[in-house]
């Protein structure tokens, strides 16, 4: 089995006019590239449910060229419906991005064949490696972990970001990694603790990389307690967590600008 991984879901940095500010994202990578494998951009942290087409563009033309040929980077969508997916997944083809990270449709009321179809019809339509993030807080249809392993079946789906409601066993997690899934812990409250994974996908990654990359492997119950001192004092289990982690970033010099997408439109 290969080392965990840390994928940093980042932040996307606004300028005072609500661009993507090449900058900040420079700085940002740079910053995290010594202690991480990759960069997933437009993700939750990054606001892509809010984004506009052109703010999504520009920063995953940002992240490809500033994360280089050195680290992974994956690019999330995160839009309403299935056609919307597809559309996106091509122009993110087009950009040069070799794999997407997809949540369920929006809405809450679909069935778990739906979430299926959903998956199916977007490898169907993309040649792109296909990663899928497993939440309830965005799109309101979380995945069971029957049909996950039903979307694992699929070609070309590798990985998944897993944030569950309910808690995974770790019986759970070796269904996932044994039917072909890369394992991402998606919440930072199961960092260092009890569940053997394949890395983990966390907002605190923008801030703490390198304790991030600690905190791969299990039952360090230090660094645990460590990185939930963290989650409280930078808020990341709040509704606006990406915008506290913005404000913490421009403290530190990372950022040029602390804006947000909702900040920008009001």
């Amino acid at each position: 089995m290969s080392s965990p991984s840390v994928l940093v879901p980042l932040v996307t940095p606004l300028d005072t006019q609500g661009n993507v500010c090449r900058q900040s994202v420079e700085r940002l990578i740079r910053a995290c590239s010594p202690h991480v494998d990759g960069f997933i951009p437009c993700l939750t942290s990054g606001e892509g449910w809010s984004l506009s087409t052109e703010q999504w563009s520009d920063m995953l033309r940002h992240t490809l060229a500033c994360a280089g040929a050195t680290h992974r980077v994956i690019v999330g969508i995160e839009l309403a419906t299935t056609e919307a997916v597809i559309e996106r997944a091509a122009l993110a083809a087009e950009l040069g991005a070799q794999a997407i990270m997809v949540t369920s449709p929006f809405g809450g009321r679909l069935d778990q064949p739906a979430l299926v179809a959903h998956y199916r019809a977007i490898q169907a339509a993309s040649d792109l490696e296909l990663l899928v993030y497993n939440e309830a807080a965005l799109s309101g249809n979380e995945k069971s972990l029957e049909t996950l392993l039903a979307i694992a079946r699929l070609p070309r789906v590798t990985g998944l970001k897993d944030s569950p409601s309910v808690p995974r066993t770790q019986a759970q997690i070796d269904q996932l990694r044994q039917a072909g899934l890369a394992y991402y812990i998606g919440w930072e409250k199961d960092l260092a603790g009890e569940h053997v994974s394949d890395g983990n996908v966390v907002s605190l990654a923008n801030l703490e990389p390198a304790l991030c990359r600690v905190a791969c492997q299990p039952r360090q119950p230090q660094v645990a307690t460590q990185i939930g001192r963290l989650d409280e004092l930078f808020s990341l289990g709040e509704d606006d967590w990406y915008a506290h982690v913005k404000r913490e970033l421009s403290a530190r010099g990372v950022l040029d600008c602390a804006l947000t997408t909702q900040e920008r439109r009001t």
